[in-house]
């Protein structure tokens, strides 16, 4: 037999994540991982366009290379997490329909 201590708070139940926040959850990834694709390929396949363009006195691609798709990958999970944190509140804020066991 279990007994639980006054003192310690009893452990909060795993939300119930109907189809909707995972069909928030699939879209935000699938989003995101498109911005990922295109801005990786795309720098690569434009290199030499990219290259007579000049930003802080090098050349686009080199910068883009070096610094700036690392930026924004950054910027990727930045968005991920923010855009996460969102769609979670919004489910704890529905109300639960549980079946009784």
């Amino acid at each position: 037999m279990t007994t639980t201590r006054p003192d310690m708070p009893m452990p909060k139940p795993r939300p119930h994540h109907p189809a909707s926040h995972w069909q928030s959850t699939r879209r935000l990834t699938l989003g995101l991982l498109l911005v990922w694709f295109v801005l990786t390929f795309g720098v690569i396949f434009f290199a030499r366009e990219l290259s007579g363009m000049r930003w802080f006195g090098w050349p686009l691609s080199f910068y883009m290379a070096a610094q700036g798709l690392a930026l924004a990958y950054l910027l990727i999970v930045a968005v991920y997490t923010w855009q996460m944190r969102k769609i979670d509140r919004r489910q704890q804020d529905r109300p639960q329909d549980r079946k009784s066991q």
